[in-house]
């Protein structure tokens, strides 16, 4: 008896602790908004340092009140610009002392979980705007960006990893006010504070009214539960796009091919025209002239049709030398479609803002008698960057 209420309990456990690893795998995935889906959004900030606001040891010369350029990544879960509570970068570092973005400039794109690198003009003044464009994918909702306080220790605003994309769809807009944050790599309390390095270095913290609590601080205001917001950053979505694939059939005198052509350069018009291969999503269901011999039959569609295909061959009969009829050759097994490996990725199309690179594969013996179909033939993928382009790329 005993035996079986060691048994019965050990159950219990085991299936509680399967209950709560199920719990917290659902509670931890993410839905994706498909790596297919190419976003622009718009970032906005509007920053509010005032006199006003802020009257303690205001600058107002050498230099006065200002911002630096804002810089910012779309990035993956697995890219960190900074995090509040966790030890600065090199780069973060270089950027919060002394504005310098040269290290952080080396972190090349598609590596690291990087996928677009941006910037926005310095604001010259203490209240101000400024503003950016980016590109996001499926693959890459998150964004972070970083504009320092000048003049300043190692102080900045910014945005930490935002995710973008909730329950598998893009946000429309979002606005968010931050505080002022401390890199945690100088000791300076004041705004024109000497350089004095920081050791051990600490991690990055945010500023308030009461934090640090030194009169020397000048954000520190006793007298205040909190400061007035320093500046509040849009998010805008601006446009959505998809990203097709091309596709060959295995019998290629039965069906059309299915190709896409390169990506439109209506991106970088005014004039909006409906590209094959970039489709807004208010025209995907174009219906296209008849001498582009193309489909917009979904991927699934076309692969169970052509695995349905059952070729169906006649009996061939020949006659022998003594004039009896004789069937031909045995059966033979079906053969699957065989393809050779994928080429290296192209050339980026596009040297200002995003485009596309582009591999194929090609086929070495194609399907009989029945045998696995061939497979996806080319693939695309985004690549470029918006920062070095000119701000009359985005004015569609």
């Amino acid at each position: 008896m005993t035996r079986l209420v060691i048994i019965i309990a050990v159950l219990a456990v085991v299936a509680v602790l399967a209950e709560a690893r199920r719990i917290y795998k659902s509670d931890n995935v993410e839905l994706s908004c498909g790596e297919d889906k190419l976003t622009v959004y718009r970032l906005l900030a509007q920053t509010a340092w005032s006199r006003e606001d802020f009257p303690k040891q205001y600058p107002e010369w050498r230099p006065p009140a200002q911002w630096s350029k804002i810089v910012g990544r779309s990035h993956n879960r697995e890219y960190s610009l900074f995090h509040l509570d966790k030890r600065a970068s090199e780069g973060l570092k270089l950027f919060a002392e002394k504005g310098q973005t040269d290290v952080l400039d080396a972190e090349s794109q598609g590596e690291g979980g990087i996928f677009d690198e941006f910037n926005a003009p310095p604001i010259t003044q203490g209240v101000g705007e400024t503003e950016a464009e980016f590109f996001m994918d499926g693959n890459h909702s998150r964004v972070s960006f970083i504009s320092r306080v000048v003049p300043s220790p190692d102080w900045f605003i910014g945005v930490d990893s935002f995710n973008l994309c909730k329950d598998g769809k893009w946000l429309e807009s979002v606005t968010l006010e931050v505080d002022p944050l401390d890199a945690g790599t100088d000791n300076g309390f004041t705004f024109t504070s000497p350089n004095w390095p920081t050791v051990p270095q600490k991690p990055v913290s945010r500023i308030t009214a009461q934090r640090p609590d030194h009169p020397a601080n000048s954000f520190y205001y006793p007298d205040r539960m909190d400061n007035p917001r320093i500046a509040i950053f849009h998010l805008l979505k601006v446009k959505e796009y998809e990203l097709s694939q091309s596709f060959e059939p295995s019998l290629p005198h039965l069906f059309n091919k299915y190709t896409f052509s390169e990506m439109s350069n209506s991106l970088e018009s005014n004039d909006y025209e409906v590209s094959n291969d970039i489709i807004p999503p208010s025209t995907r269901h174009l219906t296209y002239p008849s001498h582009h011999h193309s489909t917009s039959m979904p991927d699934y569609d076309k692969n169970s049709l052509l695995n349905s295909i059952v070729v169906d061959y006649k009996k061939k009969f020949k006659k022998n030398r003594k004039g009896r009829k004789m069937s031909t050759r045995r059966s033979r097994v079906p053969r699957d479609c065989r393809v050779n490996e994928w080429t290296n990725w192209s050339e980026c199309s596009k040297t200002c803002g995003i485009g596309e690179q582009i591999r194929t594969r090609t086929v070495v013996k194609h399907a009989r008698r029945g045998g696995r179909p061939c497979p996806v033939l080319q693939e695309n993928q985004w690549c470029g960057s918006s920062r070095d382009c000119d701000h009359k790329y985005f004015d569609w």
